[in-house]
């Protein structure tokens, strides 16, 4: 692998304090460098800021009756409208909560919970626009007789947001979207179903329309209630098919509810831990029926599967689960585990298929092996990668578009 580093941030790996404006960009640095396995989180850590020192000194100086968490959002944020998205489905978790969270964004503010005198109001929404210096979104969280908290990101407000509701961020399944995410998540949903998925971890599941969420409570059971889960999972029938998104990304259109429960229960599985010999990858997998596999591009399952069904008359079946498991062998091919094909055996990978830049007419081997690597479930350890890269090395890789991938599956598939 290769790390690409500009020279404000190889500043910062060396220990040199970020400038106010760049405190943001700083954490988002450390939080990459530590899942890549750059900075050991003994090493290289936050160094104090002037924005966080005076976050800190402001809110320390607010007495509040009860726990508070102050969110600096903007408009123009995806992150922050992602967020907005998954507080209208937790409305009614955020509604019963015993603490308060004051949502601000610049001059305006909402409230949420417990309610808030207006002078108290007042003084927590100028944290919060000094928050807003770290980036969008991030929070300061509040509490009668401690000191404050801050935290910057999607990721860490949604922990504390877990956290004020009573569940456990830990086992809570939070993932930062993307920009299509949005287009899925923005509607307003009926339900949201906490479910209980594989290894005991939560995952907030948005449903719309009665009689879908008929066949999610069929799978999920009552799940877990009054925890606040961000939207993970999104079960939708706008016309006569069944369709299950993972943030934005299709996994799965069926047309009878048999179907999405089978599909649905399968995803769920599939957030369980994996073996010790096992290692996940943040990418996709299609199965033929002949015995062998392939590696995709997680960005590419909504174009295939909208083609599932030219695949699946080819042999081809496009795993849904939400990431490849793979378990590397001494001396015979790369295993993915977990396919609804093999559950219990597996089969092995004959190829890796990946994304060719627009801007790069050729990659040599060894840039196309480190853009796969980079497919890794983080955070990680330089063990783990190295495995990889010595499982996947040998494989035949071909890059190029996802309609080149179509026709290469569907061409492979004739070729038998």
């Amino acid at each position: 692998m290769a790390a690409f580093v500009n020279p404000a941030a190889l500043g910062w790996l060396r220990g040199r304090a970020p400038a106010v404006e760049d405190d943001a960009s700083y954490h988002r640095c450390l939080e990459s460098w530590r899942a890549a396995g750059l900075a050991r989180a003994d090493g290289v850590g936050p160094v104090s800021s002037p924005a966080l020192t005076d976050i800190g000194v402001r809110a320390d100086r607010i007495a509040v009756p009860h726990p508070v968490l102050v969110v600096a959002m903007a408009a123009e944020c995806g992150f922050c409208a992602q967020m907005s998205a998954d507080l209208a489905a937790n409305a009614s978790v955020t509604a019963c909560l015993n603490a308060s969270v004051l949502l601000v964004d610049g001059k305006q503010d909402d409230v949420l919970g417990s309610p808030l005198t207006p002078r108290l109001r007042e003084r927590l929404a100028e944290v919060g626009q000094l928050a807003s210096r770290l980036g969008t979104p991030s929070g300061v969280l509040l509490t009668a007789g401690q000191p404050s908290r801050t935290v910057s990101g999607y990721p860490k407000v949604c922990a504390e947001l877990v956290r004020l509701s009573g569940g456990d961020a830990e086992t809570t399944v939070i993932e930062a979207p993307t920009s299509c995410s949005l287009k899925v998540a923005g509607e307003a949903v009926d339900t949201l179903v906490t479910a209980r998925a594989s290894g005991g971890r939560a995952v907030g599941i948005a449903v719309r329309g009665s009689e879908v969420w008929k066949a999610v409570r069929s799978v999920t059971g009552d799940g877990l209630r009054g925890i606040y889960a961000p939207v993970t999972l999104t079960v939708d029938r706008p016309s006569s098919l069944y369709l299950l998104y993972r943030g934005g990304e299709l996994l799965a259109r069926t047309r009878t509810s048999a179907a999405l429960r089978h599909t649905l229960a399968d995803v769920l599985a599939g957030y369980g831990p994996p073996a010790p010999d096992e290692m996940t990858l943040l990418c996709a997998a299609a199965v033929h029926q002949a015995g062998y596999a392939v590696l995709l591009p997680r960005n590419w399952m909504t174009d295939l599967v909208t083609h599932s069904n030219r695949l699946e008359r080819a042999g081809w079946h496009v795993c849904p689960r939400p990431y490849a498991t793979l378990r590397p062998s001494q001396g015979r091919a790369t295993i993915l585990t977990g396919s609804p094909v093999a559950p219990c055996s597996g089969i092995p990978v004959s190829g890796i298929l990946v994304q060719l830049p627009q801007a790069v007419n050729a990659l040599t081997r060894p840039q196309l092996l480190a853009q796969i690597v980079n497919w890794i479930n983080r955070p990680t350890h330089a063990g783990a990668v190295h495995s990889l890269a010595s499982a996947l090395g040998t494989l035949p890789v071909h890059a190029g578009t996802w309609p080149q991938a179509l026709a290469h599956l569907l061409a492979a598939s004739q070729r038998g």
